[in-house]
């Protein structure tokens, strides 16, 4: 079995290296944040926990990158933080900080986001024009309308 030699980069020693996933000598970091980089973000808010996780698992399966929020709170915190969320599906039932509805918020401070309810079925949702897909066992469903939004989003840019 041939043992990796890890050598220092400038005056990195090799710990910090592996720890840091700096670049190793003769390796491109452009090239290799290109080739890692997900298809797109996603922004997973949903209440249930255990939802939320399967959902992660999920879209990140389907090669998404995803960061999630349980909250109204944390969903204007995940929007504002420096990763850029390329589409919001978002549980119909969580509240804005106040207490009210979440999407009219969204659409005043974020006009360009993508979001993709996801609702009961048979629930009034104030969809202001975003896509609606009924909450069920099946996934499958989420993931075609997420594709679809996301697809239409690169068409119209």
């Amino acid at each position: 079995m041939k043992r990796l030699r890890i050598r220092s980069v400038g005056n990195i020693p090799p710990e910090l290296v592996l720890a840091r996933r700096l670049p190793l000598e003769g390796q491109n970091p452009v090239m290799e944040h290109c080739v890692n980089r997900p298809k797109a973000t996603l922004c997973i808010a949903e209440r249930n926990a255990n939802i939320r996780e399967l959902l992660r698992r999920e879209f990140a399966r389907e090669g998404y990158g995803v960061v999630t929020a349980g909250s109204g709170a944390e969903v204007l915190m995940r929007l504002a933080s420096p990763v850029g969320v390329d589409l919001l599906v978002l549980d119909d039932e969580i509240a804005d900080p106040d207490g009210g509805s979440l999407v009219p918020l969204l659409t005043r401070l974020y006009p360009d986001l993508a979001v993709v309810l996801h609702v009961y079925a048979g629930a009034d949702a104030a969809g202001l024009g975003h896509r609606q897909v009924e909450k069920g066992g099946d996934f499958e469903r989420l993931k075609a309308a997420v594709g679809e939004v996301l697809g239409a989003q690169v068409q119209a840019k």
